[in-house]
This record gives structure tokens, C-alpha cells and sequence, in this order.
């Protein structure tokens, strides 16, 4: 008896492990790779966007099927492996891995947009006529854009003392936009663009004038008025409509600001300014920002809190490597306290937001789980790509030698020292697709692959039709006649 129920759980498991895996959701997964999926709308948008496409006459499931496997599927056997192997708990993973939830949070298309700041502002009828009111003149300006108040109050006085204002700007002000036009804005600027701190200022100023220090959203602004000039208005039927949406997007505007300035007080964000001489003796400027050289941070503090919140707190270490990994044009320098605060608060606002989101229960939101899959998934590939592709590929001296000779004629027979990294790079990259091809054949045995037919062959319908009926816009020729 204990043998029969002993074979009888053992065919059970070989049962129950040889059963297909179904798709889940039939009408938008095209393929389940051991539960990692590609959903119809991201494989149409690559897939439009390819050669395949472009050179195909007709497309078929067969087409679809290969494009998935060449552009997915090998992807997703990778990130499995990932999985398996504990790749997405290493530490450095994991931490980026957090920052991706953060990101799938609060980006524009993330769940506490869409419940908090999508909603458009209601706009009364008085308000568009307020507006319509003020808008007799436009202006023309030039600004210095800056971080601190203490450079701005110091720029001020120059500038009444003599200094030229297009000198300051080109040297110190933070708006890459402008800085080198001596902050000059190219166009003449209306009422309803900007918010009522500036705009209460700059269109009651004459030409010649320059503000004092105006403070809006973090920055501080010095404006310079170039002209002023009458505005032609047509009747306010006819302007309605496009004051309506100025209005509109002005409010949208201030509640964006008004909510992310309460998030400062409702998570009480403290800030450890005992932190401060430690940044600024750490801070190498480069041009009119700069970086911080992580050699000059005691690496006792790295992990020490920069700031505190209710449900979280911000490193030392954080802000430098947040701050560092930064593009230039987002950095600011820091030289001040009021700098550093500013910058720090910048850096902490969407973790905020995300405890926001929490404290509402949008992590388990459909919006924020298919967001931040899509996004782990993608970090874990490229995790994968190079811990199991990239670092498997060896290229020696020889091989890129010969290359070089098989392929020269491509390069117009230029010197090998002039081509030689060129051509490693493009070596190395094709012995790695062949190899990334060799492994996913490999993976295919030990992970389960379930294509949605139906669902393929209605989206080669779609192409084929999308394809059939010509290009949807013509694109415009810039060669030179």
C-alpha cells in the first residue's frame, strides 16, 4: 500500500510538471517565458519601428513569431537565469532595483500621477477674464538663472554697481538654454506662461530695468527687460480658448508645486546640515557646476543620513552617487548651504512620493506593477547580458588583426592603429550575438517558452493591414539639392 501511494504521488508530480503553462492573460501577452511575459502593445511599437517591418512585403506569424524569439524571448530565457542565479539580490542590483520602484512610482505614467496630478484644474470664467485683462504687452527678457541666494543677492549688486548683466549671465547663470545669448530669450513672452511670482514682476517693469532676486520652484531668478511691446488682443470669444488652457496649465502647475511642498511637512524631512563642510570640501567645480570626488568622503559617513523622513531616510552616500550620476545640465554647484539644501530636497522628492504612494496603497496597483515588472525586467537583462554574454567574450590582438585585414576595404584600407578600437568593438559584438544565440538555445531546455498563437496571428493581421495601407506620415527629405 505505502508503494502504491508512493508511484501514485510520483506520477502525480510527472503530471503536473508536463503540464503546459497557459497564457494568463490572452488578450495582451503574446508569449509566456516561465511566467515572464511580452505584452502586445510594447512588441507592436518595437516591431513598427524595425527594418523587419520596413523591408518586410507581407508580414506573418511565422515573421512575428521570429521577430518575438530575436527580440524578447532570448531576453527573457536570460533575465530567468538572472532570477535563478540571485543576480537581483546582489547588493548593488538590489539597491537599483529599489530606485526602479521609486521611478515606476512617480513617473509620469506611474500610479501616483495618474491618482494625484492628472486630474485637470477647474478654471471659472472670472480668472480667464483676469488674465485677458493683463495680457495688453509682452516682453522681451533676458534672466541668470541660479541656486542660491547669496549668489543671487551678490550678482544683484554687481549688476547695480556696473557689472553687465550678459556677462554675469553668460558666466554664472544655470540655464543651459540661454546662458550663452547672455540669458536673452529669444521670443517675446505674454502673461499666463509663467508662474504669478515672476510674472507680478516682470510685466510691471519698464525696459532697462533688472529684478531683484524673484524665488520660484527652487531657483532663483535675476530678469532683465530687453523691450515691451503693445499686444494686438482679438475679442475675448476668440481668445477664450487659448487663455483657458494657459490658466489651466498655471493651476495644474501650481498644484504639482503645492503638493510636493507638502510633502515636506507631512513625512517631517529633516535635514542633517552637520553634513554640509563635508560636501563642500568634497565638491570639485567643472565649468559652472562641478562634481564631488568621493576620495575626499570619510567612508565612515557614507552611509550616515543626509536626511530623514517619516518611513525612509537619505544617505550621504546616496546624494553622491545620485548627485555624480546626474547630467551636467541638472546639477547645481555647491558652494552654499541654501544650495546643497535645495539640491538634496530635489534629489528626495520622489522617494517621498513614494512612501505618498504606499501610504495609499498604490503598490498594488495594476499601474504600478506592470510598470515597475517592465522596468525590473529590463535592469535584470541588462544585468544578465553582461554578467553571462559580455564577459564570456574574449577578443585577443590577433583576432582583431585579422578582422581588420577581412574587412579593411569597408573602412576606404585606412591604417589598422586608426580603426583598431572601431573594429574590436564591432568583433566583440558580433561574437557575442553568436554566443548570447549558442546560450539561449541552451536555456530553451530548461525554461518553458508558450507562444499565444491566436494572439500572434491577429497581431500580423494588424501589421500586415498597417503595412498594406502605406506609411501613416511621410517623412520629410532634408538632402541637400
Amino acid at each position: 500500500m505505502k508503494y502504491f501511494v508512493g508511484l501514485l504521488t510520483a506520477l502525480m508530480l510527472v503530471t503536473i510538471s508536463c503540464q503546459k503553462r497557459e497564457i494568463q492573460n490572452k488578450d495582451r501577452d503574446m508569449v509566456d517565458v516561465n511566467g515572464l511575459t511580452v505584452n502586445k502593445t510594447d512588441f507592436m511599437n518595437r516591431y513598427r519601428a524595425s527594418k523587419e517591418f520596413a523591408a518586410s512585403k507581407s508580414i506573418t506569424p511565422e515573421g512575428v513569431k521570429k521577430f518575438l524569439d530575436q527580440n524578447f524571448v532570448d531576453d527573457l530565457l536570460l533575465v530567468n537565469k538572472a532570477i535563478d542565479e540571485g543576480l537581483d539580490k546582489d547588493s548593488t542590483i538590489e539597491e537599483g532595483l529599489k530606485r526602479l520602484k521609486v521611478q515606476a512610482m512617480t513617473s509620469m505614467d506611474g500610479a501616483l500621477y495618474h491618482k494625484v496630478m492628472a486630474k485637470p484644474a477647474v478654471v471659472k470664467e472670472e480668472e480667464i477674464r483676469a488674465l485677458y485683462k493683463r495680457s495688453d504687452h509682452g516682453v522681451r527678457i533676458a534672466y541668470i538663472r541660479l541656486s542660491s541666494k547669496h549668489m543671487a543677492d551678490s550678482l544683484y549688486n554687481a549688476i547695480k554697481h556696473g557689472a553687465d548683466f550678459g556677462e554675469m549671465a553668460r558666466k554664472y547663470s544655470l540655464d543651459v538654454q540661454t546662458f550663452q545669448r547672455g540669458g536673452e530669450v529669444p521670443t517675446t513672452l505674454y502673461p499666463g506662461l509663467l508662474g504669478d511670482e515672476i510674472e507680478n514682476v516682470m510685466f510691471k517693469m519698464k525696459a532697462g530695468q533688472v529684478s531683484k532676486p524673484i524665488y520660484s520652484s527652487g531657483w532663483y531668478y535675476l530678469i532683465k527687460v530687453l523691450k515691451t511691446s503693445k499686444m494686438k488682443l482679438k475679442s475675448f470669444d476668440q481668445e477664450k480658448e487659448n487663455l483657458r488652457r494657459k490658466v489651466q496649465q498655471a493651476k495644474n502647475n501650481q498644484h504639482r508645486n503645492n503638493y510636493i511642498d507638502s510633502l515636506f511637512i507631512r513625512f517631517h524631512l529633516k535635514i542633517n546640515k552637520e553634513m554640509f563642510p563635508v560636501i563642500k570640501q568634497a565638491f570639485v567645480p567643472v565649468d559652472r557646476v562641478g562634481k564631488i570626488d568621493e576620495s575626499k568622503i570619510p567612508h565612515a559617513l557614507w552611509n550616515k543620513p543626509l536626511a530623514t523622513y517619516d518611513g525612509g531616510e537619505f544617505s550621504l552616500g546616496q546624494f553622491v552617487s545620485m548627485y555624480n550620476g546626474m547630467n551636467f545640465t541638472s546639477r547645481v554647484p555647491l558652494h552654499y548651504d541654501d544650495e546643497i539644501e535645495n539640491h538634496i530636497k530635489t534629489l528626495v522628492v520622489p522617494y517621498l512620493m513614494y512612501q505618498d504612494g504606499v501610504q495609499m496603497g498604490l503598490q498594488n496597483s495594476d499601474d504600478f506593477k506592470l510598470l515597475y515588472e517592465k522596468m525590473r525586467t529590463n535592469a535584470l537583462k541588462q544585468e544578465a547580458l553582461r554578467k553571462f554574454v559580455y564577459e564570456k567574450v574574449q577578443v585577443t590582438d590577433d583576432e582583431v588583426k585579422s578582422y581588420y585585414e577581412q574587412h579593411k576595404q569597408e573602412w576606404n584600407n585606412q591604417p589598422f592603429q586608426k580603426i583598431e578600437r572601431f573594429a574590436k568593438n564591432r568583433l566583440k559584438a558580433e561574437k557575442a550575438k553568436q554566443y548570447k544565440e549558442q546560450l539561449t538555445r541552451r536555456l530553451r531546455n530548461s525554461y518553458t517558452v508558450v507562444y499565444n498563437d491566436s494572439l500572434i496571428a491577429a497581431v500580423a493581421t494588424s501589421l500586415d493591414n498597417m503595412k498594406k495601407s502605406g506609411p501613416m506620415f511621410r517623412v520629410p527629405n532634408f538632402q541637400r539639392k
